[in-house]
């Protein structure tokens, strides 16, 4: 149970027979309030935003997140005892958990090592062993929905979950918190209990270390990094690294299924296939597909959550949210669904950077001019002669049309190439066109449209850029980048 704060002024004082006393938190969705009635003394509210009242998807989601948690056993998650999700104000009324969260645990205490450790691993692998049993796949597992009761840890919120069984029929629209989507989730892909599990690996990640496995500046430089990078996952070792390493394979199938990571936790590494012969590899979830899984209950997305930004940059367009060390704080209050481009449903290429600490480099920010050399006139450098040259490797941001995919860019001698889309299907030469402006010529790709791409300073080691279609005047997407080799 996070530390109860007073009621707001605007806040009600009654839900129902339940008196509200104090606020437990706020996410994107709604206030958990802790309460009390005379049948049940002490208990958490979660009551819907006002501003959300009028958006049907939203109370489809609240009523999902009641099936998904009445399926699931009620040693792992926190049981809900009431709702009233037809009136005027939905609410949601569940068991109170008294403890923290692994987040404010760890924020507060530091890493777990040795058994501690273990037993957060045991208990939270058994508690997703349990909600993949039951046909549910959590989808937004992270160390802030972890709840470290007095009986063993709790997994809670589930307003994003899907049931396994579902059957409405959606786009390819993600659901999660940034730094703990798995990279199915990043492209759009479908989510099964494979992404829990890269989620999970995360988290224990985050509860050895007290840091991110992919920490960043910025929301789209994790993201870039989930995609492409190695995780640093600092002292952790022995099996649990092991375990660990294998939960965050960027393929959803050579991912351990939640039972497989258990045994492993015990010490016993044989698995049977599915002929009942021996064998090493994990097996499948239990009632369990690789099929992409339905929403419950809603058809469409909620619009992404982004916080201001806190690099202390001029180009406001990208949420970003840094601190002093240039790492991003892992700190998971909103929740944003990140989509893939149209047209494109094709998985990423197997791209992966070096080991080691990454240098990220600075490109054309206004006032800073760029040189063109060598033969081509495509080998650049800043004032200070600093050489950019390589590949560069990041994520773009569709506002208009609320998606997120990958970009990459080469500056070699010879030429300045760009390909982009979910599987980095659209490809582009570049030209200069100014400072920081670059023209995307010979483009090819469907779907693939020509214009222009502007690069500008983020903060004080970033890469941002921003694309604009020919005859348009708007930027019709924008993001960030790294250098990858």
């Amino acid at each position: 149970m996070s530390r109860p704060v007073p009621l707001r002024p605007e806040d009600p004082r009654h839900l129902g027979r339940y008196r509200l006393i104090n606020r437990l938190g706020a996410g994107g969705q709604g206030v958990v309030f802790l309460a009390e009635s005379p049948e049940r003394p002490r208990v958490a509210v979660k009551l819907l935003h006002a501003r959300l009242l009028d958006d049907e998807r939203v109370r489809r989601r609240l009523v999902g997140e009641v099936e998904a948690v009445r399926r699931v056993a009620p040693f792992c998650t926190a049981q809900v005892l009431d709702a009233d999700l037809d009136g005027d104000r939905p609410y949601i009324v569940s068991e109170l958990v008294d403890g923290v969260s692994l987040q404010e645990h760890i924020a507060a205490e530091g890493p777990r090592v040795d058994g501690s450790l273990d037993r957060i691993a045991v208990g939270t692998a058994t508690a997703l062993a349990a909600i993949h049993r039951a046909g549910v796949v959590h989808r937004d597992f992270k160390p802030g929905n972890v709840l470290l009761g007095m009986d063993g840890p709790r997994v809670i919120d589930f307003g994003i979950s899907r049931m396994m069984d579902a059957t409405i029929t959606t786009g390819k629209i993600p659901f999660g918190t940034p730094a703990y989507m798995s990279p199915e989730q990043i492209k759009g892909e479908s989510a099964g209990p494979p992404a829990d599990m890269f989620s999970w690996a995360l988290t224990v990640a985050y509860a050895a270390t007290g840091r991110h496995a992919f920490s960043a500046g910025s929301y789209h430089e994790v993201l870039a990094r989930i995609l492409y990078g190695r995780p640093d996952l600092g002292p952790l070792d022995g099996p649990l690294r092991e375990i660990v390493v294998s939960c965050l394979t960027a393929e959803p199938g050579d991912r351990p299924v939640a039972e497989e990571v258990l045994r492993r936790l015990y010490g016993n590494t044989a698995v049977s296939r599915p002929d009942g012969t021996p064998g090493t590899g994990p097996l499948p979830a239990p009632g369990s597909s690789t099929a992409e899984l339905p929403v419950v209950g809603s058809s469409t997305a909620e619009l992404p959550v982004t916080r201001d930004p806190a690099s202390g940059s001029s180009t406001a367009e990208l949420p970003v949210v840094g601190s002093s060390t240039g790492e991003l704080p892992v700190t998971e209050d909103s929740t944003v669904q990140p989509r893939t481009p149209e047209g494109s449903t094709a998985e990423l290429p197997a791209v992966r950077a070096p080991r080691g600490r990454r240098r990220w480099l600075l490109i054309a920010a206004a006032g800073v001019a760029i040189t063109a050399a060598a033969a081509g006139g495509a080998a650049f450098w800043l004032r200070d002669d600093f050489s950019y040259r390589g590949t560069w490797l990041g994520v773009a941001d569709h506002s208009t049309a609320e998606r997120v995919f990958p970009v990459e860019v080469r500056f070699a001698e010879e030429a300045v190439s760009m390909r982009w889309g979910a599987d980095l299907h659209c490809t582009a030469r570049l030209s200069p066109a100014g400072v920081g402006a670059y023209r995307l010529e010979q483009v090819r790709g469907r779907q693939c449209y020509p214009g222009t791409v502007v690069f500008s300073r983020r903060g004080s080691d970033g890469l941002a850029f921003r694309v604009t279609r020919s005859g348009e005047t708007e930027a019709r997407y924008s993001g960030e980048m790294a250098r990858s080799s």
